[in-house]
This record gives structure tokens, C-alpha cells and sequence, in this order.
């Protein structure tokens, strides 16, 4: 197995000291994510739905959701889990949980 083949994939990543990337949202220590890509520093998830501030208009929602890649640094990864040809493991997860965030 090499690393480039998750790459498009739905994944389990187990983290470990991962307290850091609670500010982006990761509060648990196993996410099933969409991988992006990755390189020297880490891995590049998928999130549908990053909260970010609403510059453009002052009189309606103070945040909104846009699409956004996140890069998990391998620092953080003790394990990934990849499940290649599994029948229906697309996205949103078999386990009826959200991908990565809540």
C-alpha cells in the first residue's frame, strides 16, 4: 500500500496529542475524512463546511459556510485506516457519522 492511493478516498485517521486542532474544529481522536492530497507536511482533508467570517454583507449572518482543505500535520497521525473497493464507503460515511466534523 502507498500513501498516494488514499488520495480521493474516504479514510479513518487516528490522532493522537491532537488538542492544537481543536481550533479548526477537530475534537475527536478518530475522523473519517475525504483526503485531498498530502506532502512533507501532512495530509490535505476535504471539510464542505468550514466556518469563516462574513466580510461582505454587515446586516446578516456573522459567519458562513464555505468549502475548504485542511492540512492535518503527520505529527498528529498515529494511524489511517483506508478501505479500498469497499462497495458504498462513499461520502457522508456508512456510519452514519459527519465526515471529519460536526
Amino acid at each position: 500500500m502507498k500513501i498516494e492511493k488514499v488520495v480521493g478516498d474516504l479514510i479513518l485517521l487516528v490522532l493522537d496529542n491532537h488538542e492544537p486542532l481543536k481550533k479548526i474544529g477537530i475534537d475527536q481522536d478518530k475522523i473519517f475524512v475525504k483526503v485531498e492530497g498530502y506532502d512533507e507536511n501532512g495530509m490535505w482533508i476535504h471539510h464542505p463546511g468550514f466556518l469563516v467570517p462574513n466580510l461582505k454583507d454587515e446586516n446578516k449572518e456573522k459567519t458562513k459556510k464555505i468549502v475548504a482543505s485542511i492540512l492535518i500535520p503527520w505529527n498528529f497521525i498515529v494511524s489511517i485506516a483506508h478501505f479500498p473497493g469497499a462497495e458504498g464507503f462513499d461520502f457522508p460515511s456508512p456510519f452514519e457519522q459527519h465526515i471529519g466534523f460536526n
